[in-house]
Parts: C-alpha cells; structure tokens; sequence
C-alpha cells in the first residue's frame, strides 16, 4: 500500500491569494510527496488539513485482515502521536482503543497490567501480549494487531466483524477521549465531506428523493445540469432507463455522481409540460455554491453558508462584480456569517483577505512545531474600504470566527447579533487507507489581538436577540445613536482574557448569550448602521484595537 502525507497549509509550491499574490510557506522535511489542497472540517473548521493518499483502498465490506489491520493502525497511531495538540501516551491509546471491542461483543475486555495487555473473555484471562518498552507507535501497532487476533479466536462476533466495524470500534475509543471535535469517519461519510470541502463529480443539482421520483430543489449556474437546461422544481423519474422509485437519497447521489467526462442519462418532469424531458450530459467537477450576493437599499448583502475550496474565489468575483455594477458600487456590505459551521483554514484567510489592506489575520498555535503559523493579509481592499457588517450567531463557528475576529480587530467591520459559538480549534485530516479519515485537533487559533477564541468566541459590537433580548431596528439604532446598548467597550476585557482562565471566559459569554436565531432585526440594523455614516463610524472606532503581537 502506497501512502503519502500532504499538508495543505505548508505546501513547497507556491499558490496564489483571491488577490493574486504568491504566498509560500514551507513543509516539514518528511513531507515530500507531491501536494495537493485537501478539504475543510470542518467541519471544522477552521480546518487544516493533513492527508494519507493511497493507491487503494478496503471495501468497505471488507473482510478483516492482520495486514490491512496493521495498514490502518500505523498510519493512525503516528498520526494521533506526533500531531495531536496535547502529548498522548501510546499505551492509554493502544489500550483504550481495545477495549472498543466492547462494542463488537460486551463479553470482552481489554486491561494494562504489569507491561502486557490481557485479553479478557467472560471476565477469564484468554491471552496477553508483551507491551513495548519505549514510545513506537509502530510497536504499538504490532501488540495491537496482536491483541485483536487474540479476541477473534475468542469471540465468535468479533470474528465475524467485518473489517470496518473493527477500525470504526478502536478508532472511536482512541479518539473520542482526546476532545470533541477529533473523530473518525468511515469511508462514506469521509467521503461526503471531501466532496463539500473539494468538490465531485457530478451534474450540479440539489435534490432530495421522494416517494416515487426526485425533487431538484436548486441547480448549480455553472454545473452540466444548468447548461443542458435542467431547472429547479423539475422532478426526476429515471436515470440510465431505471425507475427511481423505491431508492434512497444514498442510490440517488451514486448513480448521480461519477468520473469527470462519464455520462449520465435522466429523465425529468416538469410543472406545465406534459411531455418528459429526456437529457444526457457529461459529468464534470462540481463544487457547492456557498456564496451569494443581493443588492437591498443599495446595500451588498453577502450571504457565506461555509468555507470549500471555491468559497474565497466565488466571493471575490461577487464582491468585484458588484464594485463596477452599472448602477454603481453598493454604500456598503453585509457579511452574513450567522450558523455558518466553517470549513478550511486556508479559505478563510482568503475571505478575509478581500475586505483587508494588510493587517494581522489570524495565528495558530499547537505542540508540533509546524503547528505555528501567522496569517497576514496583503495589500489591496477588494470592497475599497467600504463600510462592512458582519452578522453572526450562536452558530458561526470555526473559520466564520476566524474571517468575523479578523475584520473586527482590524477595525475594517461592525460586528452585531449574538456571541459566536466559541471553536477556536484547527483539525487536521488524516486519509486513511480505507478511504477513511482522522480528524484531529492540531492547534488553536488566536485573533489578531492576542486572545485565544476556543470557548470564548466573537462578542458582537452590538447584541441584537437572545433571551428575549430582541428590540426592533428602529429602536436599536435611537439606543446606539445615544450611546446605549453598544457592547464595544466591553471588548478590551474580553480581549484581555488568558488562555485558560476559564471560570472568566463563561462569565464574559453571558455578555450576549449565544443565541441560534437569524432574526430580521439584523439584517434590518446592518443596513441602518450603513446608512448612518456617523454612526458607522463611532461604532467602528469603539471597536477599533491596536492589534497586540504576543
């Protein structure tokens, strides 16, 4: 099995910002495969992501086998070991692991005792394998391997297991301990989430089966489908000559999904034509659309639902779009963060780079030496210091806090609604051989300022809803015009904060209780706050903050 590591953040060629610049930044010397960028977290992230690409990969019906087993654990084991945020003993990690083959059969057990692991069965020792002396994590393979060949000869159900339910049963128990947002994802699912973060192949539709056909419920302006003339609200009854009926939304994406070039024939039903459509078209890369953009009083509202590789370029070209409209630049814009979950790290310091002139975008900070990064913005504001809004909620998370920290230190934007969900993290991402992934924790992010924004998050200049805290626009720009309900001037406390003092970070998130809403009052705000050039800029200054290096 061939396997390579890919660092997406550190690659040894240069790539280009949405503003066209060439920012190069080095790989770790063990790091020599060929680079690639890999898709965000993220959920979560913020995500960073690191990749284990493989030549080929397990059914995922596989049966098990001691090698593929040892294939996995490897790869996993010193990944976990070498990258994780905090130092993890291989010993609690082989262990703890084992012991997820309760999982599979509760009649089993897994216990460290007087350097061997023994292998219970009905609470009666059945076998033990001697643990390395020193911290391998190739060691810790071998007595891995060892010690689930051991439960297979005694559990019938654990020798049945396929494959899958193996590694899905010890990679669970390894990570889930660690925090919550490092975990494991079986190939299918892994593979969902590269095709957010990456893009597939595919037509360009969403759509969701029914009971005996499809809905299309939006068609993607640059995918086949669009170019072939498939439109929303039409409704799919075949594909390939087959009935849909009786499929799930699983058989639905993979007859729909494919190889770039394939072809794929389907057969729609359109509202007010009697006759069924016939289309044959070719597959090609798809990527969701995340970004959208609409004038409302002259205001550019931006609406961000999450960060994929096309994210900060889509958005830069909306942004330039609008900037020479034929009916002139907008007064202004809203960034439209609100339960925007994240995505890649990189993209977010691109969408951060559109609104920038320079200044200091995020940093990061774990145990890995590579872990260290400073992210700066070049020269070139692409909205031309036009005033910015941004709304967020209980909900943004992720690169959403980091774009949202960025623009607020920098003093580029007024951010108003609720505190943000607080995940100041970065997760690598590990592809498996199995196709498969690791997700795990690699560092924290901090904002420009210096404060840490893991369970802390965003505190809005302005606290729009939450615990019926929700007043009319109106009333909210009289309170602002007097000096009232402006929370900026708390943000020096909450910028002060130390890394772990965390009894103090529970107490400022009570400021503005984080709140899941999209109430109109915000948007309705954002767009007063823009028209009010005064206001805008009393609200900005406030705001404002001598980015700290720390």
């Amino acid at each position: 099995m061939k396997r390579c590591l890919i660092q997406d953040s550190k690659i040894d060629r240069p790539y280009f910002t949405v503003k066209g610049f060439a920012r190069y930044v080095s790989v770790m010397s063990f790091l020599k495969a060929r680079t690639h960028f890999l898709n965000h977290i993220f959920a979560a992230l913020a995500l960073f992501l690191l990749a284990a690409c493989a030549q080929a990969s397990l059914s995922p019906n596989a049966e098990y086998s001691d090698s593929d087993s040892q294939d996995m654990f490897v790869t996993g084991f010193g990944f976990i070991s070498n990258r994780y945020i905090k130092p993890v003993s291989l010993r609690e990690m082989s262990v703890g692991g084992l012991n997820g083959l309760r999982q599979i059969d509760s009649k089993l057990d897994v216990r460290d005792r007087a350097g061997r692991i023994e292998i219970l069965y009905k609470k009666q020792l059945v076998g033990s394998v001697s643990e390395p002396i020193n911290d391998d994590f190739k060691a810790w393979t071998d007595a891995t391997v060892k010690a689930i060949a051991l439960a297979r000869e005694v559990s019938q159900v654990v020798h049945g297991a396929r494959a899958e339910a193996i590694f899905e049963a010890i990679f669970d128990n390894v990570l889930k301990p660690l925090d919550r947002f490092s975990r494991y994802d079986d190939a299918e699912t892994a593979t969902e989430k590269r095709a957010f973060r990456d893009g597939f192949g595919g037509i360009g539709v969403t759509i969701q089966i029914e009971d005996v056909d499809a809905l299309i419920i939006s068609v993607n302006k640059n995918g086949p489908a669009a170019k072939a003339g498939v439109q929303a609200k039409d409704r799919m009854t075949h594909i390939n000559g087959d009935p849909i009926s009786g499929w799930t939304q699983s058989d639905l994406v993979k007859q729909l999904r494919g190889r770039i070039n394939t072809s794929v024939r389907f057969t729609l039903k359109r509202p007010g034509r009697a006759d069924p459509i016939a289309v044959l078209l070719n597959r090609a890369h798809v990527v969701p659309e995340t970004a959208q953009i609409r004038r409302e009083e002259g205001v550019a509202v931006v609406r961000l639902s999450g960060f994929n590789v096309e994210s900060a370029r889509r958005l830069e070209l909306l942004v330039e779009r609008e900037m020479i409209s034929e009916i002139g630049p907008p007064k202004g814009f809203v960034l439209d963060l609100r339960s925007n979950p994240g995505g890649r790290l990189d993209v977010s310091i691109g969408v951060s780079d559109i609104f920038l002139d320079g200044g200091a975008i995020s940093t990061t900070r774990g145990r890995h030496p590579g872990s260290h990064q400073v992210y700066s913005a070049k020269k070139g504001d692409v909205a031309k210091k036009l005033p910015v809004v941004v709304l967020i909620n209980g909900n943004s998370a992720s690169a959403a806090e980091i774009v949202t920290a960025a623009l607020q230190d920098n003093g580029r934007a007024i951010v108003i609604g609720t505190n943000s969900f607080g995940k100041g993290t970065v997760q690598s991402v590990l592809r498996l051989p199995n196709n498969g992934e690791i997700t795990l924790t690699w560092s924290r992010l901090l904002a420009p300022s210096g404060y840490r924004l893991h369970e802390l998050g965003i505190l809005p200049s302005v606290c729009t809803h939450g615990r019926g805290n929700t007043k009319s626009a109106k009333t909210l720009v009289s309170n602002l015009q007097n000096g009232r309900d402006v929370l900026a001037g708390r943000l020096n406390t909450w910028r002060a904060t130390g890394d772990t003092d965390t009894v103090n970070r529970e107490k400022l998130r009570e400021i503005c209780p984080s709140d899941s809403g999209k109430p109109n009052v915000d948007l309705a705000l954002a767009k007063a706050i823009i028209a009010d050039a005064k206001l805008y800029r009393s609200l900005l200054h406030e705001a404002k903050t001598t980015v700290a290096q720390r």
